[in-house]
């Protein structure tokens, strides 16, 4: 090994002994090592090669009348291996300080697979006062989300996202609290036209200046958390701007061996929380190329997760999400093509062989599983059927000519917890 080489090394000890000096400095490393097995009857919209499952993707025929989506697929991944850092220090202006650092190999590289970062955030906490400023899980995800093991913690029904945030937590008594949020995409992201970022992005959060905006409020006991939260963002796809309204309801009951929690959410162009629905243009210029303004397509989705046990726990999930149409009509580009942007949009070829413009009317998921805990090893098995009503896109944002397309999904995971 050089000299040069040796150079990093020793700036990293060094470092490491100078936090060790400070006493007042506490570290604690933890994490797992996660093994995921899965199986699909069909093709599916998913992240990170499958360990994110979404919905089912349309029937997209060919010209013989066979569904080229009507595929089996199986894959075992490791990628979902998780190394965090919780550190508590000395007070700061009279507040208990600390802060957290997460990654996992679940970002994208040249090398396929590249650790990326997760949550990385400081803390103050005052008697009644809580700041916090970093990356972490955006509000709408919340404290009651549903027990899964799959990573994908219940999306599309559950949002789903951790993005950079300053956000305030005020106690106004020992029970109940408000949150104010301001955040910025990072990871997560609004989709849109631009095809430099691959139609994802968070150019069009950057690009409008305004943070996405959250408050809510939360009441807890010893069993009972219920909370309401409103959102508002707004982008932009390029010249022009685009405003999202939206709002979250939520409770859970938990006793020793027990849970059960649900939540309801009413979304417009929640793309960035890997919910179905997004936006469309409303208003093309006479060149019918350059949008002129934009409408949201309106969802509704909720989710109801029982939970039982400790050591060896039983969870059953039920998710329904349902398409409410758009605020404004869409207009339609030269062509006789609508323009949309988010998830569950597709051009898919019919049983004519026609393409036609189809998005996800209704979508729902009934997903148990069974997971043994032991002190170091987490073994589990869940069976996960979600299904997805798909049909022609009109100009109010419904659909005509529904059909259903379904995925069995079995996933076999294994985890050594440290």
């Amino acid at each position: 090994m050089t000299f040069k080489k040796l150079i990093p090394c020793f700036l990293l000890f060094l470092t490491i002994s100078l936090f060790a000096q400070e006493t007042t400095t506490k570290f604690k490393f933890y994490g797992y090592v996660g093994n995921d097995f899965f199986y699909n009857s069909r093709q599916n919209k998913d992240m990170v090669d499958g360990v994110i499952q979404l919905f089912p993707l349309p029937a997209d025929l060919n010209a013989s009348g066979a569904d080229k989506n009507a595929v089996p697929q199986a894959e075992m991944l490791s990628v979902n291996t998780r190394l965090g850092m919780d550190i508590s220090g000395a007070p700061i202006l009279g507040a208990k300080s600390c802060a957290k650092i997460e990654a996992d190999f679940d970002g994208f590289g040249t090398s396929f697979y590249v650790f990326r970062i997760r949550q990385a955030y400081m803390k103050l906490n005052w008697d009644k006062t809580e700041l916090l400023i970093g990356q972490t899980w955006h509000p709408m995800f919340g404290n009651v989300a549903p027990t899964t093991l799959s990573a994908n913690g219940g999306a599309p029904f559950q949002p789903f996202n951790r993005s950079p945030q300053v956000r305030l937590k005020q106690s106004l008594c020992s029970t109940l609290t408000l949150t104010a949020a301001l955040l910025y995409e990072m990871q997560y992201t609004s989709l849109g036209p631009t095809p430099a970022t691959g139609s994802a992005g968070n150019v069009y959060m950057k690009n409008a200046m305004l943070p996405d905006m959250f408050l809510g409020a939360e009441n807890k006991t010893s069993h009972w958390t219920n909370g309401i939260g409103v959102d508002y963002k707004t982008i932009s796809p390029d010249t022009k701007q685009i405003s999202s309204l939206s709002a979250v309801a939520y409770s859970q009951y938990v006793n020793t061996n027990f849970q059960l929690k649900g939540k309801v959410i009413y979304g417009q162009n929640l793309s960035d929380q890997l919910m179905i629905g997004g936006y469309g243009v409303s208003k093309f210029a006479a060149d019918s190329a350059t949008a002129v303004s934009y409408t949201n397509f309106n969802n509704v989705s909720t989710w109801l997760n029982a939970v039982y046990g400790t050591k060896l726990q039983v969870s059953v999930l039920l998710g329904l999400s349902q398409n409410l149409g758009t605020s404004e009509l869409l207009d339609i580009k030269k062509g006789g093509k609508l323009t949309n942007y988010g998830y569950g949009f597709y051009d898919a070829n019919d049983a004519n062989n026609k393409t036609q413009q189809q998005m996800i009317d209704r979508l729902y998921r009934i997903a148990p599983s069974l997971t043994y805990n032991l002190s170091n090893l987490k073994f589990g098995i869940e069976y996960d059927f979600t299904a997805a009503s798909y049909g022609t896109v009109q100009r109010d944002g419904s659909v005509i000519n529904p059909y259903t397309v379904s995925n069995n999904r079995i996933l076999v995971s294994v985890n050594y917890l440290f």
